[in-house]
């Protein structure tokens, strides 16, 4: 089976709302901070404060909230894009994802991106934000992080698609291919539909 179109929407749902926010794209590329540092105890550090961000930003929360939706949209995609699949491979599809889908793996992966753009530092600022808007507290981030954020959400967001996406497609298509193996009987060749007399 295909990749599934479906897992582009986990990364939406996976994004703080900060890298949401509509931005024109720059001109061109964004700098991104070396993604490996050489020191584990900073390289540490700085996923603990992006995922200390991406948890005040609720990204698990969002996407557990959406999940069911989510799997039923990307069956519907994939029954559409795969006539020949009787209807019980994809309901055994959404059963089988909602078992496997680890929230943990999308939540690591958009963390991981925010890695690349941002100091630790920057992350624990962009945390205190999130959280104060949890809290109801208007909460200003420094000119200078508002407009790196600014900057950078557009390719943050096509990183986040990207990492998703990889995660997303690999397990609808080993799920898919389990089905397929256990139940060839599921999948007919699409037929051309006959001429109208």
């Amino acid at each position: 089976m295909r990749a599934l179109d479906f897992v582009l929407m986990f990364a939406t749902l996976t994004t703080p709302s900060p890298a949401q926010q509509p931005t024109p794209a720059p001109a061109k590329a964004a700098e991104r901070l070396p993604s490996v540092q050489a020191d584990p105890a900073q390289r540490q550090k700085l996923h603990e404060c992006a995922m200390r961000f991406v948890e005040a930003a609720d990204a698990r929360q969002r996407l557990a909230q959406n999940l069911d939706k989510l799997l039923e949209d990307g069956k519907q995609s994939m029954m559409r894009t795969n006539p020949g699949l009787d209807p019980q491979f994809g309901e055994e599809w959404i059963k089988r994802m909602r078992l496997r889908v680890s929230l943990d793996q999308f939540v690591v992966a958009t963390a991981q991106v925010y890695e690349k753009y941002f100091t630790s530092d920057e992350l624990d600022e962009l945390a205190h934000g999130q959280l104060g808007l949890r809290n109801g507290q208007v909460y200003t981030l420094s000119p200078q992080l508002a407009q790196k954020m600014k900057t950078n959400s557009s390719f943050i967001q096509r990183d986040i698609n990207k990492e998703t996406t990889i995660i997303g497609g690999r397990l609808g298509s080993e799920v898919g291919k389990e089905i397929e193996k256990e139940h060839p009987e599921w999948i007919k060749p699409a037929t051309a539909a006959a001429p109208h007399k």
